[in-house]
């Protein structure tokens, strides 16, 4: 299970996992343990993409959960392959705060307007708001092949806590890319 590593700081007894049908959680919940914990490279933003962006003072980070038992009924995503490659939209689903509380699961269109060379994503959500306890939600794309994980959201970019309107994305492709792209 791939997350937003600071989602399980300092967590000795381990984190449950939640899976959804529709906007509900359903049964069971899994128990999980942290295998590996990861700090992607910023890298440098693209000429052009977001000049006044420090990428030093963005959050970026992924962990690896490993589940207490095996999820049957569901398949693996795959993840993106190429952390150059950014797709022209995205589509993110977390269970944050809302006007209408906390655990729905919700989904919003991301557009992305910045990007690094290492494939850190700063994107818009579209008509939605992205909140606190989002963090650590998938951020997926789609093309000919299908849905794949473009990595997670990993810091929320806001002026007026809790929510805002641009997210930080932290690449998967580039932890676990089978191209050798680090």
């Amino acid at each position: 299970m791939l997350t937003a590593a600071h989602c399980v700081n300092g967590d000795p007894l381990g984190a449950l996992v939640v899976f959804f049908r529709g906007t509900e959680p359903a049964r069971p919940v899994y128990g999980a343990r942290v295998a590996a914990r990861y700090s992607p490279d910023p890298g440098e933003m693209l000429p052009n993409a977001a000049p006044d962006v420090s990428l030093a003072d963005l959050s970026l980070d992924l962990a690896v959960l490993r589940l207490t038992e095996p999820v049957r009924d569901r398949r693996p995503v795959p993840l993106a392959a190429d952390p150059r490659r950014l797709p022209k939209t995205l589509r993110i689903a977390g269970a944050g705060l809302s006007g209408r509380g906390v655990g729905r699961l919700r989904t919003a269109t991301l557009t992305p307007v910045a990007a690094s060379n290492t494939g850190l994503t700063i994107a818009r959500a579209n008509g939605a708001r992205i909140c606190f306890g989002d963090s650590g939600g998938p951020v997926v794309a789609q093309d000919r092949g299908g849905t794949y994980v473009w990595g997670v959201a990993s810091a929320v970019i806001t002026r007026t806590a809790p929510c805002g309107g641009y997210v930080v994305v932290a690449p998967a492709a580039q932890v676990f890319s089978t191209t050798g792209v680090r």
